[in-house]
């Protein structure tokens, strides 16, 4: 089944509408950090692992394969982490008094998408 243009922005202003911009923002941001957490442990990109860490991902240290309710537990975890991270970024947004200004077309203003990029960068290189 297909999603239609008209279905999608009904659910966008539904959700909008229950959650807020906030709300769309935190979601956005865990699932963006979640996404890159991922990819990060299923790829030969960690520079710490010095094997095929998408393997890893699915065998433990003991050759063994873990169990899908083990992995599905760890990505509900990281998922949960992940979403920590996105408040906190949010947080700093704020402060930096720079989410009231989402509602505007804030990467317009080079100062604005400086900051946005710095608390970004200040919460995820940790």
């Amino acid at each position: 089944m297909t999603t239609t243009k008209a279905d999608a922005e009904r659910n966008l202003k539904e959700f909008l509408d229950q959650h807020g911009r906030r709300g769309f923002l935190r979601l956005l941001l865990t699932n963006y950090l979640f996404e890159l957490a991922m990819y990060y442990l299923h790829t030969e990109k960690n520079p710490v692992v010095k094997e095929d860490t998408g393997y890893r991902f699915y065998v433990d240290g003991k050759e063994r394969v873990y169990k899908p309710d083990e992995i599905e537990r760890f990505k509900q975890d990281l998922r949960r982490a992940c979403e920590k991270k996105a408040l906190l970024i949010i947080e700093n947004l704020k402060k930096m008094e720079i989410l009231e200004k989402v509602d505007t077309d804030f990467m317009a203003d080079p100062k604005v998408a400086k900051l946005v990029q710095e608390a970004f960068e200040s919460l995820t290189q940790t």
